[in-house]
C-alpha cells in the first residue's frame, strides 16, 4: 500500500512474471488440452500462440497500454465474434479473400473500441480455419479466464516496497 512516502514505493520484480509466463501457458495447455476433443488440433495451436503472447505481453509488460486486462478481453471477444461470422462467409467468397477482410475488420474494430491487443488477431483466423462450434468458444473463454486469474494472482508475487529490498541488501 502506497501512503505517498518514498520508503513504501512499491517495485516491480522482472524474474518472477518471467518465469510465470512459462508457468501459465503450460497450465493453459494442459486445461485446454482436455478441451482437445472437440476442438480441431491446428486451431488449438493457434490459440496456444495467442495466449502465450497474450501472457508475455500481460505479465512482462504491464504498463503497455496493450497489456490492460480490459483490452485483453474485449480483443478476444471481439476476435471471436468477427472470427466466427468469418467461418459463415468463407464458403461464399474462399477462405483467402475472407482471411484477409476478417483480419481487417478485426483490426478496424479493436482501435474503434480501444481494445488494441495484437495477439487476439489470430484468434479470427482460428474460427476461419476450423469449425465454428460451442466448443470452440469455451476453449477460447477458457483460455482467457485462466490468463485473467493468473493475471490477479501474480500481481501479489510481482511487487515489492522498496523499504524492504534496502532491509535486504544492508544484511548482505
Amino acid at each position: 500500500m502506497n501512503t505517498g512516502s518514498d520508503t513504501n514505493k512499491k517495485i516491480r520484480n522482472s524474474v518472477i512474471p518471467a518465469i510465470f509466463v512459462g508457468i501459465v501457458v503450460a497450465f493453459t495447455i494442459f486445461i485446454l488440452g482436455l478441451l482437445h476433443i472437440f476442438v480441431i488440433p491446428v486451431a488449438k495451436f493457434i490459440v496456444f500462440s495467442a495466449f502465450a503472447s497474450s501472457s508475455f505481453l500481460i505479465f512482462m509488460e504491464p504498463k503497455n497500454p496493450s497489456s490492460m486486462l480490459s483490452k485483453f478481453v474485449k480483443s478476444y471477444i471481439i476476435a471471436g465474434l468477427i472470427g466466427i461470422s468469418g467461418f459463415y462467409i468463407s464458403a461464399y467468397i474462399g477462405i483467402y479473400y475472407t482471411l484477409a477482410i476478417i483480419e481487417t475488420v478485426i483490426a478496424l474494430m479493436l482501435v474503434a473500441f480501444k481494445a488494441e491487443h495484437p495477439p487476439s488477431m489470430g484468434i479470427g483466423a482460428v474460427f476461419i480455419l476450423e469449425k465454428a462450434n460451442l466448443y470452440a468458444l469455451i476453449f477460447l473463454f477458457t483460455g482467457v479466464a485462466i490468463i485473467i486469474c493468473s493475471d490477479l494472482f501474480l500481481y501479489k508475487f510481482v511487487y515489492v516496497v522498496e523499504k524492504d529490498v534496502k532491509k535486504i541488501e544492508k544484511k548482505s
